[in-house]
């Protein structure tokens, strides 16, 4: 018989906390509560999980709306729309999209917040910038125009100008490159896009 409380290890372990951990608790080695694991079937998280776990303590930093009104099921479709032609996919643990045009990325900022239910404080912003733009004046204008605070702004990059073409009319302020790190939440994002790809 286990000398450790079963039910309390499975409790434990299942808020989040590490074998270590348990151990620490219950006073014994993480082996022993590796072992208690084993002998009752008790699951353990995979290491990418684990990660997962570390980096997000207190849950998921999002929560998807199931039930959405006509409105939302056309923002929903809008969003993914964009996320598809737009977004920037080869980063298997962020959803990332880049634009120059506010309106666009003001509508996917919406999209996040009330249909992802994403916190405030995951979205960031970084702001790629030709030499001759005003950084300030820049972030000012992309906070302005997103609805975001400066604290969610990285330090932008600065970018070699490219002559005196019209790229100055189009990308007056910059491009601007919007990411949430969490790979659960791309993973659902990819998810969306396979469901749109086959109604396509």
């Amino acid at each position: 018989m286990d000398s450790l409380p079963v039910n309390r290890v499975r409790r434990l372990y299942g808020q989040g906390r590490s074998a270590a951990e348990i151990g620490d608790v219950l006073d014994c080695s993480w082996r022993k509560v590796i072992s208690c694991m084993q002998r009752n079937g008790i699951p353990r998280r995979t290491r990418s999980d684990a990660t997962y776990l570390k980096a997000n303590p207190t849950g998921d930093p999002f929560r998807i709306k199931t039930s959405l009104t006509p409105a939302e099921e056309r923002l929903k479709a809008l969003a993914i729309g964009l996320y598809w032609g737009e977004g920037t996919r080869r980063n298997p643990i962020s959803v990332r999209i880049a634009n120059s045009d506010p309106a666009l990325l003001r509508v996917f900022v919406t999209f996040l917040r009330t249909i992802c239910g994403v916190r405030p404080t995951k979205i960031r912003i970084q702001l790629l910038l030709h030499k001759d733009v005003n950084p300030k004046a820049a972030l000012h204008y992309w906070a302005e125009q997103l609805g975001l605070p400066l604290s969610h702004f990285s330090r932008p990059t600065i970018l070699p100008s490219r002559g005196k073409g019209t790229y100055k009319h189009r990308v007056q302020w910059g491009t601007a490159l919007l990411c949430v790190s969490n790979m659960r939440l791309r993973r659902i994002f990819q998810e969306w896009l396979n469901e749109y790809a086959h109604v396509a």
